[in-house]
């Protein structure tokens, strides 16, 4: 049987979120809120950060930072292309009470899965990026032999996710953001 990348804990993980956004009622519009992202707002009070669409300008000239010096390294990565719609959820952040918008990114993909030697040139690539634009924690959620996840993130809530097993994929999440213009 043939192992793709979302198999696995990525599986668990998007079987998880389908439930919590059900349950949540977070398709009813951009007042509902979603639990678990509750778990993973900022610890700044969002009224305090830039508002989600500027922080979503961030992020995508850091994904696309990181995919330049990739492609540089593993020019055997190119093309990548984007799948998946990004999409947005309402959130409110605990201890403060500030209604915002959660983003998630849509997925930018290489077709070429780095070999373990590839990664080991690559992976301190992505870490000096990811550490300057301001995501000095990672967490490996998978890094075995040809199958590794990683998540770069901050304490405001940003996550940038870098990982290879049968594809490549870069992309990101916003936690609990105040929403352009300043109304959820």
């Amino acid at each position: 049987m043939r192992r793709t990348w979302w198999t696995g804990r990525s599986a668990a993980l998007l079987t998880m979120a389908v439930v919590s956004f059900a349950a949540c009622g977070c398709g009813g519009g951009d007042d509902a809120d979603s639990t678990i992202l509750n778990e993973e707002v900022p610890v700044a009070d969002i009224a305090d950060l830039p508002d989600v669409d500027e922080t979503r300008s961030q992020m995508l000239g850091l994904i696309d930072q990181v995919r330049a010096e990739v492609s540089r390294l593993v020019p055997a990565t190119e093309p990548w292309s984007w799948n998946r719609e990004e999409s947005r959820s309402g959130c409110t952040q605990e201890g403060t009470g500030s209604k915002g918008v959660a983003l998630y990114f849509a997925n930018l993909v290489s077709q070429h899965a780095f070999t373990d030697q590839e990664w080991h040139v690559v992976y301190p690539v992505v870490q000096r990026l990811a550490r300057a634009a301001g995501l000095p924690d990672d967490e490996a959620m998978q890094d075995s032999g040809g199958n590794h996840d990683v998540r770069f993130s901050s304490d405001d809530g940003r996550t940038l996710i870098f990982g290879s097993e049968t594809t490549s994929v870069i992309s990101a999440t916003i936690a609990c953001r105040r929403p352009a213009g300043g109304t959820p």
